[in-house]
């Protein structure tokens, strides 16, 4: 869906992805508009836990009210614009355009249309802009036979008789045609024939309807109307309610968007706290995207394939240098990932040259791309005794120090434990490897070094392996 990658690209370097990071996989693709529903579910589940602490309050009822709320937070801020116009607007359209094709809504179809258009001129998404602001006006201008089909809802199609299931006819093709072609039996991988390709897309809806037809004749035809949507389902449920409480943990961390007081003049990160330049407009994309399209919309018919430039700038778009002092520090991955672009190019540039310059103003070795200094922390070694409490497993398992010591408190009381000698060395044979070279055999209550099995080896499992061995041929 492409007006989710519209609003991917105007939230670039909000915080929205991070966000999302934070309880989804492949946060990228979903915001380029691709994994169509699973980018519709997240995003409304952001978008929910946004509006938890507006809606807690209980004085807001109606939309209308709900809508007034947020365009006064809009208008104290920039960063609070950007995320009510960018963000929290677009998923209410989203959801009227779903529900527009679930209840095969024609008029209220044509409405989402229109308010998508603006998001896809000031988001540089060209041809959903040039094509669907075209789609638009044709649409308006329908005929009466086929407006008054359109009006009965017959512009979506359905699987299977029930409400709100409804979809659009690409996605029908796509779980039909371009699915059982693939799939076993399909048509793909038997042959490419055009004119047997012809015949099999031709001929799949008679197919369906005689295997239904023969279904009905032997009296084992299924009910298969909807009745219930799998959002309604308890897997479901309980699935949405986990990821809501990720993102709910998530966004306690991050600047509250809708908090003007907490925004300074610009724009902000609401994670990293990242302050935007002024050049940066994108809190007007709204107005930016309208203004774009009256104007390409007065160039008709002349003007339909003329460029439709983008004008504006997110935060992103701003974020290839900040100042620390007077010096400009420059996002380093960008560099590194560019200089191995070059060199695996066909282009002749000496990489030796390139490579005997500064990449950054300052020895990223030592500083972090923001310009504040690496601060190292160094591992902390423990005074570990038997007495003592045991500090956190990391601690422990991370440092080599504390690991010795730890490892030497259990040998030494394994074999100082008398009790431990009679229950459990009275019928077998133990042998404890500790830091030395010498290995302790433990039997019947005896304590002797082993020097004629000392190992300098250091992986416990060929130890443990070299000891099995030796200690089985002694029993024989």
């Amino acid at each position: 869906m492409s007006f989710a990658g519209a609003v991917g690209t105007l939230m670039q370097g909000s915080g929205l992805s991070e966000i999302l990071e934070s309880t989804f996989a492949g946060v990228t693709k979903m915001l380029s508009g691709k994994k169509f529903p699973q980018n519709i579910r997240a995003i409304r589940l952001v978008l929910e836990e946004l509006l938890r602490s507006t809606m807690s309050d209980g004085s807001i009822s109606t939309m209308e009210e709900l809508l007034t709320r947020l365009d006064h937070a809009a208008s104290a801020s920039n960063t609070s614009k950007l995320w009510v116009d960018c963000f929290i607007r677009p998923v209410f359209i989203m959801m009227l355009y779903v529900r527009a094709e679930r209840e095969g809504d024609w008029p209220l179809h044509l409405v989402a249309m229109k308010q998508m258009l603006p998001y896809f001129f000031a988001s540089g998404h060209v041809n959903y802009a040039r094509y669907g602001l075209y789609y638009l006006r044709s649409m308006e201008s329908l005929g009466q036979e086929e407006l008054s089909k359109f009006m009965k809802g017959e512009h979506v199609m359905h699987h299977v008789p029930g409400l709100w299931n409804g979809i659009w006819s690409d996605m029908f093709i796509e779980t039909t045609f371009m699915r059982y072609g693939h799939g076993p039996g399909g048509i793909i991988g038997i042959t490419l024939k055009p004119e047997a390709l012809k015949t099999w897309a031709l001929s799949l809806h008679i197919c369906s309807r005689l295997e239904q037809d023969i279904i009905s004749l032997v009296g084992k035809e299924q009910d298969l109307s909807q009745e219930a949507h799998k959002e309604e389902m308890k897997a479901r449920i309980v699935s949405d309610g986990v990821d809501r409480q990720s993102i709910r943990d998530k966004l306690k961390l991050c600047i509250d968007p809708l908090d003007p007081t907490s925004h300074p003049p610009t724009i902000v990160n609401i994670v990293s706290g990242q302050v935007a330049d002024d050049t940066v407009n994108v809190q007007d994309a709204v107005a930016i995207g309208t203004k774009q399209m009256q104007e390409f919309e007065k160039g008709w018919p002349e003007g339909f394939r003329s460029t439709i430039s983008k004008k504006v700038k997110t935060v992103s778009d701003s974020k290839k240098h900040i100042k620390v002092g007077s010096q400009k520090v420059y996002d380093t991955s960008v560099i590194y990932s560019r200089v191995i672009g070059i060199q695996a190019s066909s282009r002749d540039i000496d990489i030796k040259k390139v490579l005997s310059h500064e990449l950054a103003p300052v020895p990223t070795s030592m500083f972090h791309d923001s310009g504040a200094m690496r601060i190292c922390k160094a591992s902390r070694v423990y005074q570990l005794t038997e007495n003592t409490p045991l500090p956190s497993q990391k601690a422990v398992l991370t440092v080599s120090s504390n690991k010795k010591q730890l490892m030497s408190i259990i040998c030494s009381s394994i074999i100082n434990d008398e009790g431990f000698h009679a229950q459990h060395t009275t019928r077998n044979k133990l042998v404890i490897t500790g830091s030395g070279d010498i290995p302790t055999e433990i039997h019947k209550g005896v304590v002797i070094a082993r020097e004629d099995i000392a190992t300098s080896h250091e992986e416990a499992d060929n130890i443990i392996a070299q000891q099995a061995i030796m200690c089985a041929r002694e029993t024989f």
